[in-house]
Order: structure tokens, then sequence, then C-alpha cells
């Protein structure tokens, strides 16, 4: 029987292939896109897009309504992982990729010369909601392919170090977004608002078209061919496969897709949680100004820049499973202490609020992509892990509007808000610990999670399980 999870040797007289590194590096610029421009909307809804879109209301119900635009915004998100995916898994991950970096960079053009509510009125928001929806539709596609493309490139035994880097790319754009947005907050509160916001969104265009460059010269997934080729050998066998991927991640994978979404929640959640709450409650609670509080998160970008790949390695070493766990496990330790942290009102103190979580989500964060990845069969693997995530991140967008509003109704304390953080990371660990490896994951697995798969009944029910039967049924 054919496995249609290995990669094959390379052909005489066939191209050489792009070696994991440049893949790596490729998977790493887009994400840095990614969260770049990520990264500058959730940091200007906390600090500027208040007075911008919603000034007839209060200071506290404008921030509110702010952050309530990340998750209207992000409901394109998980759509956006449908059609990516069907893309990815139908006609390659390299297209989907391109197609997905295009129209996430022009969205982002858009919202930097988007007029404000001062301007036009109403129609203000309005606009920046669906330009929202347009940029979260494209990045529903992103992140899932970008860590398949650099994981099914990689050699066997480290396939969560290279498919790390899309990970790393988190760091790197959320680094450029926070600095980017500390220099243009220098010039004072006044000339962010009048004009300043703007400049981090148009200069995107710019990470964009280096981004595609490098895309444009990469070689399709070895793993995506060598599935493709086998279902053109199978022939009229082949038939019976599904109409469209989402249809066999929905009818086969429900549970792998659910279990999913929960162990990604604390990893995208906290995320936002970090940035935007705990921006916000920095400037407006605690006296820090926009620029320090920008610093902070610049600091906090560092830690996921340096510590991915070496979390990586580890759980290279000792098993993705077991490293990923111990990171999300560490989000209970940091919720209460990073806002004590923050209550000190030093500059220190505010820095370390904001590394101590963001240190736990990259030990979380660095392998669980490379994990996830083989929960789902090859051929429904772009759809199933982009769906997971995507999902994950439309809740997760939910966090900083519903922590505003915890703050709030506690009589502006923080401690529900750090037992719902603690609820998320509680989540996470069981779905993670629930996950099981697809029959046919292949080599997109270590030998450690191999070996304990081999030893646990069946897996989670997901896609995996049933669409990876048929696979070896059409293969065989």
């Amino acid at each position: 029987m054919s496995q249609s999870t290995g990669t094959p040797a390379p052909a005489a007289g066939a191209p050489r292939r792009s070696g994991p590194w440049k893949i790596a590096t490729a998977a790493m610029i887009g994400t840095s896109v990614e969260w770049y421009d990520f990264g500058i909307y959730a940091t200007a809804a906390a600090l500027v897009f208040p007075e911008l879109f919603f000034p007839e209301m209060s200071r506290a119900l404008g921030t509110v309504m702010s952050f309530a635009t990340l998750f209207v915004g992000a409901l394109g998100r998980p759509l956006g992982a449908i059609l990516f995916g069907h893309i990815g898994d139908r006609h390659g991950r390299k297209k989907a990729l391109i197609w997905s970096m295009t129209l996430m960079g022009a969205a982002t053009v858009c919202i930097g010369l988007l007029p404000t509510y001062h301007q036009i009125g109403v129609l203000a928001p309005l606009l920046l909601v669906l330009i929202r929806m347009i940029q979260s539709l494209a990045v529903g596609g992103e992140w899932g392919g970008a860590v398949l493309f650099a994981v099914e490139h990689a050699p066997p035994r480290r396939k969560a170090f290279f498919g790390s880097f899309p990970q790393v790319g988190d760091g790197v754009g959320y680094f450029l977004s926070t600095g980017v947005f500390a220099l243009v907050a220098l010039f004072g509160h006044d000339a962010l608002a009048d004009w300043a916001w703007r400049v981090p969104f148009l200069l995107s265009a710019v990470l964009v078209a280096v981004g595609l460059i490098i895309r444009r010269s990469m070689d399709e997934s070895p793993e995506f061919e060598a599935a493709r080729r086998a279902e053109e050998a199978a022939g009229p066998a082949a038939g019976n496969k599904e109409s469209a991927p989402v249809i066999g991640v929905l009818r086969h994978a429900w549970k792998t897709w659910l279990l999913a979404t929960g162990a990604f929640l604390i990893t995208v959640g906290g995320y936002y949680i970090v940035v935007t709450f705990m921006s916000t409650y920095a400037v407006t609670e605690l006296g820090f100004t926009d620029a320090q509080a920008a610093a902070a998160g610049t600091a906090a970008s560092v830690v996921v820049i340096v510590c991915t790949p070496l979390s990586a390695l580890f759980a290279d070493r000792y098993g993705l499973r077991r490293v990923t766990l111990i990171g999300v496990l560490l989000h209970l330790v940091a919720a209460f202490p990073m806002f004590w942290l923050a209550d000190t009102r030093s500059v220190a103190g505010l820095w370390l609020a904001m590394c101590l979580p963001m240190l736990a989500s990259t030990i979380a964060y660095a392998s669980l992509g490379t994990l996830a990845s083989g929960w789902f069969a090859p051929r429904v693997r772009y759809t199933g892990l982009s769906m997971s995530f995507q999902t994950a991140g439309l809740l997760g967008t939910l966090a900083p509007a519903a922590t505003t509003w915890l703050y709030s109704s506690f009589g502006n304390s923080w401690v529900p808000v750090a037992v719902a953080f603690a609820a998320m990371a509680a989540v996470s660990a069981v779905c993670l610990m629930a996950c099981r490896p697809a029959a046919n994951a292949g080599e997109s697995l270590d030998a450690p999670e191999a070996a304990d798969a081999g030893m646990l009944p069946g897996g989670a029910g997901g896609a995996a399980d049933a669409a990876s039967a048929a696979d070896a049924t059409r293969t065989a």
C-alpha cells in the first residue's frame, strides 16, 4: 500500500527543489505581514480608533466598540480558511499563499487611506468593518498554509523547528507593528490621532511586495504533489472523494476541528488580551504613555522571535505534545502575576507584564502548528488546520471586548480578566490532550508523538481518521 505523505526522492534530471531554509523564510515573511497587519490594527484599536471612528461615545464604550470591530471583522477568517483551504488542498499551497498575501496587503493599505468619522460620519466605521472583513478573509488562508509549506518541506526530525518559522513571523510582524507605532507615537497623541496612525498601515505595501517576490520563487509542497499524483494514479477510483475539502472536514472531522479550535484558543485569545487589553489598561488606568505601552509590546515581540525556534528545537527533541502542553499550562501560572507586575506602575514592571504571558504563548505556539497539521490527512490538511486556527481566532477576537466589559462590570477590577485568561488556558490544555494524530499523517509528526499514537486507541474522530482511511483505500 502506498503512503501519500512521504516526500519522494527527486527523479534523475528533475529540477532542484527549494531547500527547507528557503521555504521556512518564505513562510516567515508571509506571517510577518499577517501579524504586522493585525498588530497595527490591534494597537490602533486600543490607542486611537475610539476617538477616530466612535467619537460620539464615551471613551470606555468607544474602546469596547473599537475592540468589537476585531470580532466583526474576523467573521471573514473561517470563510477565508474554507476558501483558501480549498485552493490549497485542491490546486496547491503556493497558489493559495500568493493570493492570500495579495488580498491582505491591499486591505491593510485601504485602512490607512480610510476617512474618519469627522470626515464622512457613520460611513467611516462601516467601511472600517467592511475592509476588516476583507482583510480577515485573506488572513484566514495565510497561517495554515504557511505552516504546512514549511512542515511539508522539512526534514523528518526537524518538523517542529522549520514549522515554527511562521510563528517566528508572528513575532517579527508584532515587533515591526509595535515598533512602528512606538516611533510614530513619539510625535505625541495629537499627531498620532491626526495623521501618524496611517503611516504603519501604508508601510504594509513594502512588506507585501517583498513577500510576493519571494513566494513566487518557491516550489510546491512535495507532500501535496505526492498526494495529488496518488489520486491521479487511482483514476476512476478517486471519483468518490469529497467534492470539497470542507465537506470532508465537516462530515468526518468535526470532533478534530472542535478540539483543535480549543487547543489554539489560549495562544490566539491570550495574544489579543495581552496586546489590546493590557495596552489599554496600562495607558488609561496606570498612567503610561502610548509610546511606553507600545515599547512594552515591542519587548514582548522580541521574546517571541528569540524563544520560538528554541522551543521548537526542544519539541523536536522531547515531543511536540509535551512541550506544547507545558506552554499552555504556563498561561495559568502567568494569569495573575502579569497584572501584579503591571500594577507596580514601573516601566520594568510593564515590560515583564507583557513578556511573561508572551513567553508562555511562545512555548505553546512554537510547535502547536506542526502538531496540529498531523491531526488532518494531507488532502484536507490545509482546510482542517486553517479552519481550526481561524475559528479559534474568531473566538479570540472576542477577548478584548469581553475582558473590557468584565473589567468595567466588576468595579474596574482586573481579577475577572485574569480568571478568564486562566480559564482559556484550561480549555486549551484539555482539548490538546484529547487530539490525536491522523492515521496517515506520515512524517508530519515527530517520532515520540508517532510512537505515543501507536499505543493509543483511534483518533479523535477527525478528518483524519475517516479521510485517511478513504485515501489509503484509493491509493492501495
